[in-house]
């Protein structure tokens, strides 16, 4: 087993030393919607692509540190230093990229004029909105919206499970506290 996470570490860090991060395109109805320019649009692909290379040396750190975490716990006797040390390391990872997204989307907005704010500050309104409208689909109060057809386009990146998509609504209803499931408070 260890092997195998030690031929995964390898593996990752080989393609990330060669991996290239290509700017994710601004979808076409984001562009349409902020009436971004050409400069504003080249511009908030290269901040994306400078912070998913960022995030990926990050992912890269996390899963060395998961390992030698693994390794730590299968010590006996248990090294209690150790093991705090890389759980902090792992909390550190992920403050420090939290801290770098919020200062690409800063630079990003700088970019934006008064009037492509306003028109984002409405998206932002929606985005709030969301608990509340997931709570009258699994109430029947709206239909869930359909999907796009399957003749329109995704563009790269923007396909189901990347981050360029919106979380969709639980298509159950979710009675209780699940605080206690990793990433579901930071979730809702």
């Amino acid at each position: 087993m260890r092997s195998f996470f030690t031929g995964l570490l390898l593996f990752h860090t080989v393609l990330s030393a060669q991996f290239i991060v290509r700017p994710v395109p601004v979808p076409p109805e984001v562009r349409r919607y902020l009436e971004l320019t050409d400069a504003q649009t080249t511009r908030i692909q290269q901040l994306n692509s400078r912070f998913e290379s960022y995030r990926l040396d990050k992912v890269i750190r996390q899963m060395t540190v998961q390992q030698e975490l693994a390794e730590q716990m299968r010590q006996d006797p248990l090294d209690p230093t150790a093991i705090g040390l890389r759980h902090v390391e792992l909390e550190s990872i992920r403050r420090e990229t939290e801290a770098e997204k919020a200062r690409t989307i800063n630079d990003i907005q700088a970019l934006l004029t008064p009037a492509q704010r306003t028109r984002l500050d409405v998206l932002d309104q929606v985005l709030r909105q969301h608990d509340l409208a997931c709570s009258a689909v699994a109430n029947n109060l709206l239909p869930l919206p359909q999907p796009p057809p399957a003749s329109a386009t995704v563009p790269p990146g923007s396909g189901p499970g990347s981050s360029a998509m919106p979380a969709a609504c639980p298509t159950a209803l979710l009675v209780g506290n699940f605080n206690f499931v990793p990433g579901f408070a930071a979730a809702r």
